[in-house]
């Protein structure tokens, strides 16, 4: 089925640019122009759009009011701005309603692949509800102890740069926004970047400042209403598990940039119990005491219950926020190992490992995933791996402070 793409714009020597750029696309898209907020809102109350894509700077309803009112109206449809403005109140009007930002002058294939690639998330099988749900999210929450340290540090005056990336980086809330942030085009960044450290290195300490304190971009978390998992759960085993992933892969030969993907990629592993168990917090109890009680596989559950689980609503939310697409895999498979392919050491297989090797110690039980799958193992030619990730992973949580996040933070609520 074709997708239908709506691009708005006030300037009709834009609109006519675009049609002919795209016109090599009718086969696979079915294409509408139109040059204010109102006619595409009116477009929109006649036929459903997958993708909108619309300026920023147009008279009566600008690009943010227009996205503001399709966030509300119609959450399923992916929200882009393509837009020759980016200063300071762009940014803080778009950061709430728009997916990515693509800059004008817009290379022809960049914007082929950007809307391409947003058509391509929503393939997935995720149900319209959740689609929904996750259409209307912006901000994940973050754990109330890792907020407090950030703002305690932004109010040190002494700070650095690479402490807030530190800080950062232990909160998947956290760190799943920064990098949406950082690689989308409000920044002019010409490559992408994959690590909270360096996004606050690239963004400077003023930069994050202002986004966290004027525009608000992290959320406090509040309990999660769950009788069977606590925030502080998710935290433990997400960082825990970042940092027996990124020791694997050190153990495999992989470059340090390799390592430190592989540490966000576990960090964020996650995310989708954090989506489905804030927001469905009765369905997900009785998929945690099937967990307990049936010793039930944890994805297997979450199927029954929602018909996803929760690597594929991470994978959809971080895909539809612009994310790197190595993060995204690692989320989407480390579940699958079935899915997950070479050359070389894949990034995913660490992840996919540390949380098996993490569950064996403990923890809530929805977090003990079994044990390897060895066909997909000796299909990547690594079935005599386990017992050396083991003792990576071992290694790294016995070194000084590595336990730290196993021990139940403050609580500050």
């Amino acid at each position: 089925m074709k997708k239908r793409i709506l691009f708005v714009d006030d300037e009709p020597m834009i609109l006519q640019g675009l049609q002919r750029m795209l016109r090599p696309l009718r086969g696979d898209w079915d294409m509408a122009f139109l040059d204010s907020g109102e006619k595409a809102l009116a477009a929109m109350a006649e036929h459903a759009f997958d993708v909108v894509v619309t300026d920023m700077r147009m008279p009566v309803m600008n690009g943010a009011q227009l996205l503001k009112e399709i966030q509300h109206r119609y959450p399923m449809t992916i929200r882009l701005i393509l837009s020759g403005h980016a200063d300071a109140d762009l940014v803080s009007q778009c950061l709430g309603v728009a997916r990515q930002y693509i800059s004008k002058p817009c290379d022809p294939e960049q914007l082929k692949a950007l809307v391409g690639e947003a058509c391509q998330v929503g393939e997935s099988r995720i149900s319209n509800k959740v689609k929904i749900l996750l259409g209307s999210i912006d901000n994940l929450p973050s754990t109330p102890k890792i907020f407090f340290e950030l703002e305690k540090a932004l109010s040190d005056p002494e700070t650095s740069a690479q402490h807030l990336g530190n800080i950062i980086q232990q909160d998947m809330g956290m760190t799943a926004k920064i990098l949406k942030i950082v690689n989308s085009a409000f920044f002019g960044l010409r490559r992408t970047i994959s690590n909270p450290l360096e996004a606050v290195a690239y963004l400077g300490i003023d930069t994050i400042k202002a986004l966290v304190l004027v525009n608000s971009i992290f959320e406090r978390a509040q309990p999660l209403g769950t009788r069977t998992l606590k925030l502080e759960d998710l935290w433990r085993h997400s960082l825990v598990t970042a940092n027996g992933a990124k020791a694997i892969a050190l153990a495999q030969g992989c470059s340090r940039a390799e390592a430190d993907e592989v540490f966000v990629g576990g960090v964020l592993e996650d995310v989708g119990i954090l989506v489905l168990a804030s927001n469905f917090p009765e369905t997900y109890d009785q998929v945690a005491e099937k967990v307990s009680a049936e010793k039930a596989p944890l994805t297997t559950s979450e199927e029954e219950a929602f018909t996803v689980n929760h690597a594929a609503v991470g994978a959809y939310l971080l895909g539809l926020w612009g994310l790197p697409s190595p993060i995204v895999r690692i989320v989407d498979r480390h579940h699958s190992p079935q899915l997950i392919r070479g050359p070389g050491f894949p990034m995913a297989l660490a992840v996919y490992a540390a949380d098996i090797l993490v569950g064996e110690h403990g923890g809530n039980a929805l977090f003990r995933t079994g044990c390897f799958d060895m066909e997909s193992l000796v299909r990547l030619g690594l079935a005599d791996r386990p017992e050396a990730w083991r003792n990576a992973v071992l290694t790294q949580l016995s070194e000084p402070g590595a336990h730290l996040p196993l021990e139940q933070p403050e609580n500050r609520d």
